[in-house]
């Protein structure tokens, strides 16, 4: 994802260059589509939104997010999915963090998770951590299969 992200961050701040000649510094990327892979080519994940814009070297805000994450075993086969209206991408250390204040909606397999004020953190190449998404305010989870014994 971190490559991905540098990408757009490159195309976006090609905008900034384009200011002395009288271009709009900060002028979105619409409609995009970035596909993440893996060194053997796999797709391991797909960001998608309706606009990006550049804010800094380190942060790209998207309107109408929606990344999509692979099992990263090359079938292509969907692991999840995370919805939002608005989020900001923040590029730190090697890492990128996705979060926003507004409504997210995280769709796997067999739950669906909604809130509000979420952050979305996923680890760089060498780094240990799990991907993780917190999400603070007003979450709604629904699972889609059958739970047997939960309350025992």
């Amino acid at each position: 994802m971190l490559r991905a992200l540098t990408v757009l961050l490159l195309v976006l701040g090609s905008a900034l260059n384009a200011a002395d000649s009288g271009v709009a510094a900060n002028a979105p990327v619409i409609n995009f589509k970035l596909s993440i892979l893996d060194e053997q080519g796999n797709r391991t994940g797909l960001l998608r939104g309706n606009e990006a814009r550049y804010i800094s070297s380190s942060q790209i805000d998207l309107i109408a997010m929606q990344y999509t994450t692979f099992i990263e075993n090359g079938t292509n086969e969907v692991d999840s999915t995370i919805l939002a209206p608005t989020a900001s991408v923040l590029i730190e250390n090697g890492r990128a963090r996705v979060q926003g204040d507004e409504s997210v909606r995280l769709i796997r397999k067999n739950v669906e998770v909604t809130g509000e004020q979420w952050t979305y953190n996923h680890p760089g190449k060498k780094d240990p951590t799990p991907k993780k998404i917190v999400i603070e305010r007003n979450v709604r989870v629904v699972f889609q299969i059958e739970l047997k014994d939960i309350l025992k």
